[in-house]
């Protein structure tokens, strides 16, 4: 049983390395999460940080929509995940226990085209690192063999949060950041440490009223930061209001 997992393991990771290959560059959370769309059929996935200065953070992703909407709205499978440090499962967000429990999430994760969630928490003993995300584009759980690979590229992606290789063998290639979810994050990254020093209050702080703007205004997370950065939005500590210019 051990040699089956173990070549299972080792025919992730060559599929893995390959798409890192094609890149130039070492293997990373994002070229984890572009495996694991391919072999699950899924139509996203994400990695995300927890336990950080924001409360919230996408270390990697196949594309940013569900990315953003888990870090504007606040709720849904992977707010939950993270919080209470354990597997959820949603294998049909249509129904109506999903959407009495996150009725924020589940109606624009439904208008999204995302018919379920298989969120994995990425763990070092107890403490909590941050989530696999995993999304599907037709209802039904997941099969003996995927979650078992599921399980696997979160293994791998556990790996490389701690710094440590996830191949044998990586190419060679500078470590870049260039991929455009990086950047839009990284704007996010920018906008929040903005916005802290206008309210006068820490990055969390800052990362929650910049998540309500873009929510309570049906922006994108990135679209709010992008108006920060470029100073066309910035937020009053006095009026506790925010002035679009």
């Amino acid at each position: 049983m051990t040699g089956v997992g173990t070549n299972r393991h080792l025919d992730l990771l060559v599929v893995i390395n390959e798409i890192a290959r094609a890149d130039q560059v070492p293997v990373r959370v994002r070229h984890v999460c572009l495996a694991c769309k391919v072999r699950l059929n899924a139509a996203g996935v994400a990695v995300y940080l927890v336990g950080s200065a924001q409360p919230l953070e996408v270390a990697g992703a196949t594309g940013e929509e569900m990315a953003e909407l888990q870090a504007t709205v606040g709720e849904g499978p992977m707010s939950e995940a993270s919080r209470q440090n354990h597997p959820v499962f949603v294998s049909d967000l249509a129904d109506g226990w999903s959407a009495s429990r996150w009725p924020a999430f589940a109606a624009a994760a439904a208008a999204a085209g995302v018919a379920a969630v298989f969120v994995i928490p990425l763990t070092l003993g107890a403490i909590a690192l941050g989530a696999l995300e995993i999304c599907r584009d037709v209802a039904g759980p997941l099969s003996q063999d995927e979650l078992a690979d599921a399980l696997l590229f979160a293994d791998t992606a556990t790996t490389l949060l701690l710094g440590g290789p996830a191949t044998p063998a990586t190419p060679d290639g500078a470590d870049l950041w260039g991929t455009e979810p990086e950047r839009r994050w990284g704007v996010v990254h920018q906008a929040t440490g903005m916005v802290s020093v206008q309210l006068d209050t820490d990055l969390g702080e800052a990362f929650l009223r910049l998540r309500a703007h873009a929510f309570l205004t049906g922006n994108r997370l990135s679209e709010a930061a992008a108006d920060v950065v470029a100073r066309r939005l910035r937020f009053t500590p006095d009026t506790n209001h925010e002035k679009q210019r």
